[in-house]
């Protein structure tokens, strides 16, 4: 929004995602709502006499002529019960993109402006019904891709991360004040906890806030998803477990040693986890230049995976290109998989487990469909640290930037009476880290910062 006058407008953009389906929707915001969607709404019971949140059939007019638009289904919502916190009236049509304009340009002519990016979102934070955290949740929710990552925006819409905002600002200001109280009414020898308490207190918000950054890592690799590269020699299945993985012939597989040449990434949702999977060229000594320009990509991304799937083919004794591998991966998150155990097994697995004691090994063979659940489910583990507890809330950069300035404020403060300085000195401290606390949840958040996280929203959302 450019400026403030715009916040008072009555918005409407096309709701659903562009091209043909069964509905489609058109959603108005704004105190000429009702006014608006009545100009174009012809049927009975009257506009006036619809109830709110209960959907109505009809007919949508142009209100220039009356001429027949589409039929439709009318769905007031009147403040504060909406999703804007003002009246909203959403106009389902048929999903036919061409109707869908009609309906637009109608309500645009009616006096309706077209909404910017997020805008709907947006007043929904101005009328106070969610706060930051919770509308950038939104958008989360909308780009999910796993079962998880579903999860943790539905928690976030649902205020797990503000309600812990929450509970760690009313520690602050229970301790600000009690030491603000020492400052303004010093004559009056007023009760005073002694700095061990005090501190104390400090200690007991800093803890908490502390295990939230600890879990950053692990969210923010739930929400951008992980990375997971295929490694080994040529020929051992790579491709293959590629394929098995997405559940389709995406990479080429033959017995020619030197197939695939080049990294293939792929995204995949796996055991209910996002995660970009990247096939690479088969290791092996080759003079072939393009070959060696594949073996060297597939060296640098395994430095940047989350974890690495090194595959041998179980029925062959390990190679000088096998033993190369397990130098260059020591050190590294990752999974030895064993293939080909439909074939007799050659392959001496224990000088491997001497020199990767507590890494796991699965025997999968591709061909007969086995051990592949038990691949999948090991994958999950090594990934998700812990598989039964709900997913962290820490995931978004701009919230950890915050809570890291909480923290580095708090820090100070308790420093500060530790130390035995003027009780001036952690007041300052702790109201920086109070207002470090209210960008999360959007209470000391300027305009240019609300303008670029809303910026980054679909239209009609």
């Amino acid at each position: 929004m450019k400026n403030r006058a715009a916040e008072n407008d009555t918005i409407c953009a096309i709701a659903t995602p562009p091209g043909e389906g069964g509905v489609g929707i058109v959603r108005i915001s704004g105190q000429a709502a009702g006014q608006i969607a009545a100009s174009l709404y012809r049927g009975t019971p009257s506009w006036d006499n619809l109830k709110s949140h209960t959907a109505t059939f009809a007919e949508v007019v142009d209100p220039k002529n009356s001429t027949l638009i589409d039929e439709a289904l009318f769905l007031p919502m009147f403040a504060p019960r909406s999703y804007t916190g003002e009246d909203v009236v959403e106009i389902q049509t048929h999903g036919n993109p061409l109707i869908l304009k009609k309906v637009l340009s109608a309500a645009i002519l009616q006096g309706a402006r077209l909404a910017s990016p997020g805008e709907f979102t947006r007043r929904a934070f101005m009328s106070g019904r969610i706060d930051l955290a919770q509308a950038e949740a939104v958008m989360e929710l909308v780009a999910a891709k796993s079962d998880i990552q579903h999860q943790w925006a539905l928690g976030q819409l649902k205020g797990r991360l503000s309600a812990k905002i929450s509970i760690l600002k009313k520690k602050l200001l229970a301790v600000l004040a009690e030491i603000e109280a020492s400052i303004d009414f010093s004559e009056e020898e007023l009760p005073l906890n002694s700095r061990e308490e005090i501190a104390s207190s400090i200690c007991g918000i800093l803890s908490p806030m502390r295990a939230l950054l600890a879990g950053y890592e692990v969210g923010r690799q739930i929400r951008e998803g992980f990375t997971v590269v295929i490694m080994g020699r040529a020929n051992v299945g790579k491709s293959s477990l590629m394929n098995h993985f997405l559940q389709e012939d995406r990479a080429i597989v033959t017995p020619i040693a030197g197939t695939t040449r080049d990294l293939l990434q792929e995204p995949v949702d796996l055991a209910g986890l996002s995660i970009k999977l990247v096939d690479t060229a088969g290791y092996r000594e080759t003079t072939h230049p393009v070959e060696q320009e594949g073996v060297a990509r597939a060296t640098r991304v395994q430095k940047q995976a989350d974890l690495v799937l090194w595959i041998l083919d179980s029925s062959q004794a390990l190679t000088k290109d096998d033993f190369y591998l397990a130098k260059m991966l020591q050190g590294r998150p990752l999974i030895i998989i064993l293939n080909k155990r439909d074939l007799p097994l050659v392959l001496d697995e224990e000088v491997l487990r001497l020199r990767y004691p507590n890494t796991e090994f699965i025997s999968i063979s591709i061909k007969s469909d086995t051990g592949l659940k038990a691949l999948s489910d090991c994958i999950k583990s090594r990934l998700i640290v812990s598989p039964e507890k709900e997913p962290p809330m820490l995931a978004l950069l701009r919230h950890r930037n915050a809570l890291v300035a909480a923290e580095s404020a708090l820090s100070a403060a308790l420093v500060s009476v530790q130390g035995g300085l003027s009780w001036e000195f952690p007041a300052i401290d702790l109201r920086d880290a109070l207002d470090a606390l209210g960008e999360i949840v959007g209470e000391t958040t300027l305009d240019t910062l609300l303008n670029e996280i809303f910026g980054q929203f679909c239209i009609g959302k």
